[in-house]
């Protein structure tokens, strides 16, 4: 259920038209805000979509977050597509720039398009002449037949609204948890029981006031417990199950009062039952008892001898002994005792389960409830736990694969991302990236960590948190978080918040670790495909060039991405400039890098001069480069003016840029791999040419202004 939410709108691309089964999924379970009148046209969600089958149209969504918004978005454009008034669903990338101009619309015909505005943050906000420009847009539409809905938030629809058209932000009403429930249920099982289920108090009680994400965790435990005790009925004909008197209370199915039970005590992590079970009357918990639950939580789906070492561990890491538990020989309670001790059983391939639902995820929640000292040590374990080690878990002869560990840090990364998303707290997600990071032998949990923060990133319940999680980071002079930060921007987040993953990186960038430049310059690249933050990005690139703290590590490498690096269309054209906007793209869109900022590029590129000929980026770039003055006509004069002006330094830099350009435009005409060109040939001698002219005039203007004879002074001419 959830992965219906979230697996579809993950794998929406920017810009593509929604695929058809997300519409059906989304015409099943849409509960549409609450109306007390008869007649259904008077509706809240009836008056928007009347107001979106004009053609041109455009419709804004004034709601915070994880209100259903984008849900409401879509119910409303697959409506329209089912009266044949558009043809398909496309979402909009808002893009880099402040403004959305009415040129960065599509010009496909008979659609409906959805734009999210991106949140104003620190740095960034959506220019407050949006609401002036919707009339433009609506124009825009209109010619091509197509329809817009906006989605933003009330706190900045209320700065950007001025001068929109009246009514284009309509009260759409509220949806009631109860409707948002009964539709996921019964588009999940039409059989379900919706009635004896949400008429019950406690149900009642929890789902009021929550949030639709939260709902749909609800509903998902209903359908479980339900499915699970028609399985068990299956399987164990009731009427035999009443004459058996051999059956334990787990074997027995569950009548509709114990299933809510289990729901309404899941939902409040089972804190009375565990707290009965951690402070027993007349009866003292071990604190390896405690800590053999909290290792199987974590652990579930591991062989108990590993779960049984590891929470010897968790036990000297949280008690701090200097003499470690005596599990090796038959001081400490076994497996066997340890298991019975937590309500476990284990099963034939030697792991543990419980029977309460979501009992090990609650007995973790109740660990840092009660132990708020202790939860840095336990996040340090708990990081650790993946990493393959020689641990005392090899003594119990039993292996603990690779693909186990991945599925064992895939859970452990979940629960820590909820965790930082729920407290507001970076320690989980933190004590795991630096981890995963510093061991060296087993780094095939990096991916694991950068693919959880990037999916994450984009999920509409974590991404608003994780989204400040990432600018914190990029502002910190720690390897590992920044190094997360970079490949998450050059990831899915990267693609979708373009905006916010260049305002990343330019924190990292100025903060310039060396660690970080290689990742760095992949991000630059990624970015770079984004025609609307091209302008700003060339900018930060041409800053961190200029700055000499970081220009011969930073901007000398992303400079040289942008510069050494051939255009995906075009082979033979360096990727700052090749240009692949249309020609209807709006004119912030087309941009050309200005020669005085390729002129600065250059020169820190220029200064890599060190080191054998043929193997640096600086070579790469000037073959790339000159390719292109010789292949493509309308670049050449562009390519020499930035080249003659690169090496155009007065004092003693000049010398050294300038026999660092002849020497590689020379290796270009001919090298050893290189075979003669006389067409390359003439190329170098028309760069010499203009050199030498350049060097004529700073030659001419140093004798103009020498002073009189008897006051020597050295001049580059000298």
């Amino acid at each position: 259920m959830i992965g219906t939410k979230y697996v579809f709108e993950q794998t929406l691309d920017a810009d593509a038209p929604i695929d058809s089964e997300y519409l059906a999924v989304i015409r099943k379970v849409y509960a549409e805000p609450h109306f007390e009148g008869a007649d259904r046209s008077r509706s809240p969600f009836a008056q928007a979509l009347a107001s979106l089958r004009p053609s041109g149209s455009v419709l804004v969504i004034n709601r915070p977050p994880n209100s259903s918004r984008t849900t409401t978005a879509y119910a409303l454009l697959d409506q329209l597509v089912e009266e044949g008034l558009i043809t398909e669903v496309r979402p909009l990338s808002f893009g880099g720039s402040q403004h959305f101009p009415a040129r960065r619309l599509p010009h496909d015909h008979g659609c409906g398009f959805l734009l999210e505005l991106p949140p104003d943050e620190d740095g960034f906000q959506v220019a407050d002449t949006f609401g002036s420009g919707l009339g433009k847009l609506g124009e825009r539409l209109t010619r091509r037949d197509n329809r817009l809905i906006v989605l933003t938030r009330p706190e900045q629809w209320q700065r950007i609204s001025h001068g929109a058209p009246p009514g284009v932000a309509p009260d759409l009403g509220k949806i009631r948890p109860h409707d948002i429930a009964t539709r996921w249920l019964l588009a999940q099982e039409p059989s379900f029981p919706v009635s004896a289920w949400l008429r019950n108090t406690g149900i009642r009680r929890l789902i009021d006031g929550m949030m639709p994400t939260d709902i749909l965790n609800v509903t998902s435990l209903m359908l479980d417990e339900h499915r699970k005790a028609e399985r068990h009925a299956a399987e164990v004909p009731l009427d035999l199950a009443r004459e058996s008197t051999q059956q334990t209370s787990a074997e027995r199915p569950l009548s509709l009062d114990a299933q809510i039970a289990n729901v309404v005590a899941v939902l409040s992590n089972w804190e009375d039952a565990l707290y009965e079970w951690h402070e027993p009357e007349g009866h003292f918990r071990t604190s390896f008892e405690r800590n053999f639950l909290l290792a199987a939580a974590v652990l579930r789906g591991d062989p108990v001898g590993h779960v049984y070492a590891k929470a010897a561990e968790l036990t000297d890491t949280l008690d701090k002994k200097k003499d470690s538990v005596p599990i090796h020989g038959q001081q400490a309670p076994g497996v066997i005792a340890m298991t019975k001790a937590i309500k476990a059983r284990r099963e034939g391939d030697g792991t543990l389960r419980f029977d309460r639902p979501h009992w090990d995820d609650a007995a973790i929640e109740y660990f840092w409830n009660d132990r708020p000292l202790a939860r840095t040590s336990f996040l340090k374990w708990l990081a650790q736990v993946p990493i393959d080690d020689a641990g005392t878990n090899k003594e119990a002869l039993e292996t603990i694969t690779k693909d186990a560990r991945r599925a064992l840090a895939a859970r452990i990364g979940e629960f820590a991302l909820r965790w930082a998303v729920r407290h507001r707290r970076q320690e989980p997600l933190e004590e795991i990236v630096k981890a995963w990071y510093a061991h060296g032998t087993d780094r095939e949990l990096w991916p694991l960590a950068v693919g959880l923060l990037d999916n994450a990133a984009i999920h509409a319940a974590s991404a608003p948190y994780v989204h400040t999680l990432l600018l914190s980071w990029a502002k910190r002079k720690e390897p590992s978080l920044q190094q997360a930060v970079v490949e998450v921007c050059t990831g899915q987040f990267g693609r979708r918040h373009t905006g916010k993953a260049l305002r990343r990186l330019k924190r990292v960038a100025n903060i310039g670790l060396e660690e970080v430049v290689g990742s760095l310059r992949e991000a630059i690249q990624v970015l770079w495909a984004d025609t609307s933050v091209r302008k700003t990005l060339f900018g930060y690139v041409v800053d961190w060039c200029g700055d000499e703290k970081i220009r011969d590590t930073v901007g000398q490498r992303t400079f040289a991405a942008l510069a050494a690096s051939p255009a995906p269309k075009a082979d033979r054209v360096p990727l700052v400039l090749h240009n692949d906007t249309t020609p209807d793209t709006d004119e912030d869109e087309k941009f050309r890098p200005p020669v005085a900022g390729l002129v600065t590029g250059w020169r820190t590129l220029l200064r890599q001069a060190t080191g054998p000929a043929g193997d640096r980026e600086l070579d790469h770039a000037i073959y790339l480069w000159l390719d292109a003055a010789l292949e493509q006509p309308p670049l050449r004069s562009l390519i020499l003016d930035t080249l003659r002006r690169a090496v155009d330094v007065r004092g003693p830099e000049g010398p050294t840029l300038r026999e660092a350009l002849r020497t590689c435009s020379q290796v270009w005409v001919q090298s050893e791999n290189r075979p003669y060109s006389p067409d390359r040939s003439h190329l170098k001698q028309e760069l010499s040419s203009l050199l030498d002219a350049d060097l004529a005039k700073v030659q001419k203007r140093l004798l103009t202004e020498a002073p009189e004879a008897d006051e020597p002074e050295e001049s580059e001419a000298a």
